[in-house]
């Protein structure tokens, strides 16, 4: 099977959604390189290639730990997700209210769109540990009554609070659109025009005083090139030409874990801990 008889294969909307994911999905952190400069990481030339080194090798370690523990490592990424996508769309209530809404919203992207495309999900999985992939499913269908009892949270406080109304609704849609739509298709609506639109939105909002527009334009340049020339490189480095849709998923979704976490410890850790805010930019 050829690199287009592959992509074929794939689906139009799977494939819709696969090209969403890359273009926007793999440079989540464009705005990464504009976060330092504002938190004071990055201050000249020398600082900037320090910070990228640091970034691209906790990039890599991510990978190596994929490489040696696959289950593990993908059911570490889809609880961390399931996190971190939750924290960017949680607007209301404090403390385990704050976590209820989170988990409803993050875990409706990851553990909706796994249980409503279990098959197609699971073949996903399979590519991207190449074993057996009862433990992860084991985790999703745990988590699946966390979920499920977080979204009832919010259902219970949208009657007792009008402001909520919006926060069950968006959840009505998302889980409309999770169910109908392809898996990849599903996630790539989720996370390029919601989450993805929410975080670059709220991230130029907190930098813009401090970094000018040359600067976070230059930097976001730089890391959304970085993180497409790595998958292109490592695409043309590990592809079976013969059956290149395993690898498609492979790259995508263990790139998108690898960067995911040097963005993570940036935005919900430093970030967070700098400007001394409960609630995390995600």
């Amino acid at each position: 099977m050829d690199l287009i008889s592959a992509l074929i294969d794939i689906g139009a909307w799977n494939l819709i959604g696969l090209a969403g994911i890359v273009l926007i999905g793999l440079p989540h952190g464009a705005f990464d390189g504009a976060v330092a400069m504002h938190l004071g990481i990055v201050n000249r030339f020398s600082s900037l290639a320090r910070f990228v080194i640091i970034y691209v090798a906790l990039a890599a370690l991510v990978v190596v730990t994929w490489m040696v523990a696959p289950s593990i490592s993908l059911i570490l990424f889809l609880t961390i997700s399931m996190l971190h996508f939750g924290a960017g769309d949680a607007r209301n209530g404090q403390g385990a209210l704050a976590f209820s809404e989170a988990l409803a919203h993050g875990g409706l992207a990851i553990i909706g769109i796994s249980q409503f495309h279990r098959s197609e999900v699971d073949e996903i999985f399979s590519y991207l540990i190449n074993q057996d992939t009862a433990a992860v499913w084991l985790v999703i269908d745990i988590l699946t009554v966390a979920v499920i009892a977080a979204i009832i949270t919010c259902v219970v406080q949208a009657s007792k609070d009008p402001k909520w109304s919006t926060t069950v609704f968006e959840l009505l849609l998302l889980g409309f659109v999770y169910a109908i739509a392809p898996p990849l298709l599903g996630f790539a609506i989720y996370f390029c025009c919601i989450h993805s639109a929410r975080h670059f939105k709220k991230i130029y909002a907190s930098i813009k005083q401090t970094v000018s527009t040359s600067n976070i334009k230059n930097q976001a340049i730089l890391f959304t090139t970085i993180s497409w020339v790595a998958a292109g490189i490592a695409f043309w480095l590990f592809a079976d030409f013969a059956d290149p849709g395993p690898t498609i998923m492979r790259i995508t979704f263990i790139g998108l874990a690898a960067l995911t976490v040097p963005h993570m410890l940036l935005i919900d850790g430093i970030m967070k801990f700098r400007n001394n805010t409960p609630k995390a930019y995600n």
